[in-house]
């Protein structure tokens, strides 16, 4: 019973703000669209700390031979995961509370199947009840999607987000 209980107080507490996720979706060939976000990220004051190709990373770990038919089955022919970081905002929110620092690094997904191009980015907004540290996560989150849109905009076919343009932060 105490592990039951315990699971769903973790389940709660993990999706209290992991489930905002923006997507954005462009019909550019992933290497040319990659190569745009990582300029783009550097253009507006933040890092590439890594990138990790998992179709390869999968690959060389022999997954596809292990999973056979059951791996990738969506026929991905791209899966990066870029991790980035913004010195300024970080530096603020640790200032406030280090064990914040856990948020970092800042992930964003990119996937293409050939015919598409899908960026992913999950969303910080609510991962602190701080006041301040939330008003930095709510600029974070709004550095991070202005990056993806400045380099998605001349491409974009269809943009969703879960939530709509006028519950974005922009005191800012």
């Amino acid at each position: 019973m105490k592990k039951l209980l315990l699971s769903v107080l973790l389940l709660l507490a993990s999706s209290s703000f992991a489930n905002e996720v923006y997507k954005k979706e462009v019909k550019t060939p992933y290497d040319v669209y990659i190569k745009e976000l990582k300029e783009a990220i550097e253009k507006n004051h933040m890092n590439v700390l890594y990138e990790l190709d998992l179709i390869k990373k999968f690959k060389d770990a022999g997954y596809a031979k292990k999973f056979g038919a059951d791996f990738n089955k969506n026929q991905l022919t791209a899966a990066t995961t870029i991790l980035l970081c913004n010195g300024y905002i970080g530096n603020q929110i640790s200032n406030i509370d280090a064990e914040m620092m856990a948020l970092c690094p800042i992930k964003i997904s990119v996937i293409s199947n050939g015919k598409y191009t899908k960026i992913i980015y999950t969303k910080y907004k609510g991962a602190s009840t701080n006041k301040e540290i939330s008003a930095l996560l709510e600029t974070l989150d709004e550095v991070v999607i202005n990056t993806i849109e400045l380099t998605t905009d001349k491409y974009m076919e269809k943009a969703f987000s879960s939530d709509s343009i006028e519950n974005r932060h922009t005191d800012h």
